[in-house]
């Protein structure tokens, strides 16, 4: 009764707990980024044939268009930069398996929980006019995208952006 008291507790606190995402540069800002400030938005289904979770991405929008702005770059008609970003999905099956089945009469089956695994990425990149990658991030938060939050998505995108090199006149 105390073990399992113990594990609710830590369940709880474990909930609570919103762990800051990390982010991952897979390409450096290459050097022709600099001088670069003028941005286009690229919708996401110009990135990718399949979207999940088409309602995840205005707020994604609004908050990739409102984090370049800060980090001293500009929107225009006449970009120099295209951003692409869109949402990866990974979905694997889970399986546990208790190590002591319940002294139950329908039998140890019980014991085993199958459960999915949904983790979302969020993939960030930057190209030049010629489609030629000057930057590109990822910011997985380890939950599923059906599920998470709209804070835990917003300090996902957050952490991404802070990678992102300010733009320089």
């Amino acid at each position: 009764m105390r073990l399992f008291a113990i594990l609710l507790l830590c369940l709880a606190v474990a909930t609570c707990t919103n762990p800051m995402p990390r982010a991952q540069v897979s390409h450096t800002a290459d050097a022709r980024l600099s001088g670069l400030h003028d941005f286009q938005l690229i919708p996401p289904e110009n990135a990718v044939d399949a979207l999940p979770y088409r309602n995840r991405y205005p707020p994604i929008n609004a908050q990739v268009r409102q984090g370049l702005v800060e980090r001293g770059y500009r929107e225009s008609a006449t970009p120099q930069i295209r951003v692409y970003y869109w949402l990866a999905l990974q979905d694997a099956p889970l399986e546990f398996k208790v190590d002591v089945p319940p002294p139950d009469p329908l039998g140890p089956y019980l014991a085993i929980h199958r459960l999915r695994d949904e983790t979302g990425t969020l993939r960030l990149r930057l190209t030049d006019m010629q489609e030629q990658v000057l930057w590109e991030g990822t910011v997985s938060t380890g939950l599923s995208p059906a599920h998470a939050s709209a804070a835990l998505l917003q300090d996902a995108i957050d952490a991404l952006l802070k990678q992102i090199p300010t733009a320089t006149p």
